[in-house]
C-alpha cells in the first residue's frame, strides 16, 4: 500500500512540473515570430483503418472486420509557414541513426529551399523523444548550425503537425491497402495536397495555442 501510494504521489508531482513548465512555456513563447520555425514530427500509419461512425439500423449490431497484422509505414514530415516540405518514409524502427539520416534528407533538403537560399535563419521545433537528443543527432545538429526550440515534454496539443497527421489518417480512414507500397503511395499523395494555406492557418494557429495554455494554467487544451 505505501509503495502504490508513493508512486502515486511520485507521479501526481511530475504532472504538476510538467504542467508548470508548460505554463512557463507559453508565457515565453505567446509573441513570438513563428514565421521562421520549421515544425517537425514523426507518426505511423496502417494500411487498414476501420470507420469509427456508422449508421446502423436500431437494434442490428454494426460489425466491422478486424485486420490483425496491418502493414505499417512510419513517416517524418516538417512544415513551415511556406507551406510542407520533404516526407521520409520508412518501415524499421527508428534510431539515432536513421533520425540522423531523416535530418540530411529531409530537414536540409526543406529548409536549403525555404531559407538557405535567401539567407536567413531558422529554427527547428522538435519533440523531446531521446532519439532527438542522442549524442549523435546532438553533434551532427551543432555541427551544421541548428538552434532547436525548447519544447515542454507531453505538449502534443502545441504542435499544429498533429492536426496535419490527423488530417491525413482521416483521409486514409476506410481504405484498405494491402502493401507497403500502396500504403506510401497514399501517403505521398496526401501530404502533396496539402495547400500552402493550410500551413499558413497553422503556423497562425500558435498564438492561440499558447494562450489556451495559459487559460488553463498549463493544463491540456482541446487542440
Amino acid at each position: 500500500m505505501l509503495a502504490q501510494y508513493c508512486s502515486k504521489t511520485l507521479a501526481l508531482f511530475e504532472k504538476r512540473a510538467s504542467v508548470e513548465k508548460r505554463l512557463a512555456w507559453a508565457r515565453e513563447n505567446v509573441s513570438r515570430d513563428w514565421d521562421n520555425i520549421v515544425f517537425t514530427d514523426e507518426c505511423s500509419f496502417w494500411g487498414w483503418l476501420p470507420v469509427k461512425k456508422a449508421w446502423s439500423i436500431q437494434k442490428v449490431p454494426y460489425v466491422q472486420r478486424a485486420v490483425k497484422h496491418a502493414i505499417k509505414v512510419h513517416v517524418w514530415g516538417c512544415f513551415n509557414v511556406r507551406g510542407f516540405g520533404t516526407l521520409c518514409l520508412f518501415t524499421d524502427n527508428l534510431n539515432a541513426i536513421k533520425m540522423k539520416e531523416i535530418y540530411q534528407r529531409g530537414l536540409l533538403t526543406s529548409t536549403n529551399k525555404w531559407f538557405n537560399k535567401y539567407g536567413e535563419d531558422w529554427i527547428l521545433q522538435e519533440g523531446n523523444d531521446p532519439k532527438h537528443r542522442s549524442r549523435l543527432c546532438t553533434e551532427w545538429k551543432t555541427a551544421n548550425g541548428i538552434v532547436t526550440l525548447d519544447w515542454p515534454s507531453q505538449s502534443p496539443d502545441a504542435n499544429p503537425i498533429e492536426n496535419v497527421w490527423a488530417l491525413m489518417k482521416q483521409k486514409l480512414q476506410g481504405k484498405r491497402l494491402h502493401s507497403v507500397k500502396s500504403l506510401s503511395n497514399q501517403i505521398r499523395q496526401i501530404w502533396r495536397s496539402l495547400p500552402v494555406s493550410y500551413a499558413e492557418r497553422l503556423v497562425e494557429s500558435m498564438p492561440k495555442r499558447c494562450e489556451a495554455i495559459i487559460a488553463n494554467a498549463g493544463d491540456w487544451t482541446h487542440y
